[in-house]
């Protein structure tokens, strides 16, 4: 299928900061599911991308349907997610530690989500904290109920929680994929309590990695991810709900691992191109947090 499926798209409204203005930057493909093409548009005003057609929110699950998915099917089939699997120990780690610096407490109240499978709420669990966690995918919620015993409430659910209910919630690449993007930031700010901190990873496109790899850089993931964000974009987007971009937080690993699967997309694939493309990308972050391949953003009130 050719990458000209869809015509040229101009004027589409930004879905993070409703500009009336956007420009098609390029087309990119669901190389996991179906392999349609998309078109990816930029806002010219807070650098927003997103993908245009934007699939119905009733449609979107069927684009989760594959066992190489790893966040909802926790396989282990395969070398990059042997790879992801060792990877997570670390990383859970490193965001329990993180949330416990940023909000100067060692217990409290979590919510995370789009919790996955449940991990991460696990560990923090574990740490002591009281854990809540919403998951959109059903299989998702029964693996985390089954590996881990904890039980996680489906996403509608977030609006029969009591006002200012949590200190702390999680989003680990997770307003990417959010079709109701501003219901639920809506629905954040009225959980978090005052002194709470809002804690956002995603993607990062002006990466070295999303630059080297262009339309077939893995974390465009069309059309699962609906939106990529920029500090610019994380900064308009959060000010319009009251909150205060305060901190950002490398995510080292993300470079490797996102490169691995772009490879995944190439015809003739490289492990070891892979790895230079990361560890270039990696570099350039140990400087500037902007050139991660995955940044965290620390809001509060």
């Amino acid at each position: 299928m050719a990458d000209t499926v869809y015509p040229e798209l101009t004027s589409i409204p930004c879905p993070v900061c409703r500009h009336e203005k956007s420009f098609d930057v390029m087309r990119v493909q669901d190389w996991l599911v179906t392999g349609e093409w998309f078109t990816l548009m930029e806002c010219p005003r807070c650098s927003a991308r997103f993908i245009q057609p934007l699939p119905q929110a009733e449609k979107l699950p069927a684009y989760y349907k594959s066992p190489d998915y790893i966040s909802h099917t926790d396989t282990h089939k395969g070398l990059i997610s042997r790879l992801y699997h060792i990877a997570r120990k670390k990383t859970l780690l490193d965001k329990k530690n993180l949330i416990e610096k940023e909000t100067g407490l060692m217990k409290g109240k979590v919510l995370d989500v789009g919790a996955g499978t449940g991990h991460f709420l696990h560990t923090m669990k574990k740490a002591g904290w009281m854990v809540t966690g919403v998951e959109p995918d059903l299989e998702a919620r029964e693996q985390a109920k089954k590996n881990t015993g904890i039980e996680l409430f489906s996403l509608e659910m977030l609006e029969t929680f009591e006002d200012k209910s949590f200190d702390v919630i999680t989003l680990w690449h997770v307003l990417e994929h959010i079709h109701d993007l501003h219901g639920i930031m809506q629905q954040l700010k009225r959980l978090l309590t005052e002194r709470g901190k809002l804690i956002a990873a995603v993607p990062n496109y002006l990466s070295y990695d999303a630059q080297y790899y262009g339309k077939k850089w893995a974390a465009w993931d069309a059309p699962r991810h609906l939106y990529h964000f920029t500090p610019k974009t994380m900064s308009h987007l959060m000010a319009d709900y009251g909150f205060r971009m305060y901190a950002r937080h490398r995510m080292p690993l993300d470079s490797f691992y996102v490169s691995l699967l772009s490879e995944k997309q190439k015809q003739r694939t490289s492990t070891l191109r892979a790895l230079t493309v990361g560890k270039i990308s990696w570099s350039l972050s140990l400087f500037h947090v902007d050139r991660c391949s995955s940044v965290i953003y620390c809001m509060e009130f």
